[in-house]
């Protein structure tokens, strides 16, 4: 009997392997929308377009807060280096959805020290930040695309 379901089970992901996108990792998001805006519009009109998700922060993540047991609600604390779009303090705490070693999830966000990150988020009870999801507009950006992006900011200011 267990034969059988290994061959079974083994069936099952070949046949899902040939229906399911292998990447990019958004593969399975919604498309976005066509009237959404850039950063460099963010920055150059001074809104995210978004109600609801309103703050845009362009900073480097410091340290990640995971109390308790590895996994589950975490804390990226975020140094600021621009917010055109609305107040931001210095520090900016990023809540984020850890997961435990050895878990692996295709459309999540996991903030790590040192990362380079564009988020757009909204401010929660606690004063605490909340990104746009894992399909957002949310993502970690490159070195060079950091420095342009802050330096367009800083002119924008």
């Amino acid at each position: 009997m267990n034969n059988i379901r290994k061959i079974v089970a083994s069936a099952l992901v070949v046949w899902a392997a040939t229906l399911l996108p292998a990447t990019p990792a958004r593969a399975l998001c919604a498309p976005p929308d066509p009237d959404q805006l850039t950063f460099r519009q963010m920055i150059e009109q001074g809104t995210t377009g978004d109600e609801t998700f309103d703050r845009m922060i362009i900073g480097r993540v410091l340290r990640i807060r995971d109390r308790g047991a590895v996994g589950g609600k975490a804390t990226a604390l975020v140094r600021v280096a621009a917010h055109p779009t609305g107040d931001v303090p210095d520090i900016a705490r990023i809540r984020f959805r850890r997961y435990p070693p050895g878990v692996w999830v295709e459309h999540s966000l996991e903030f790590r020290a040192g990362e380079r990150w564009v988020i757009i988020a909204y401010r929660a009870h606690g004063g605490r930040f909340h990104h746009d999801g894992d399909c957002g507009q949310t993502e970690r950006v490159g070195v060079q695309r950091y420095r342009d992006l802050l330096a367009y900011a800083r002119a924008h200011d």
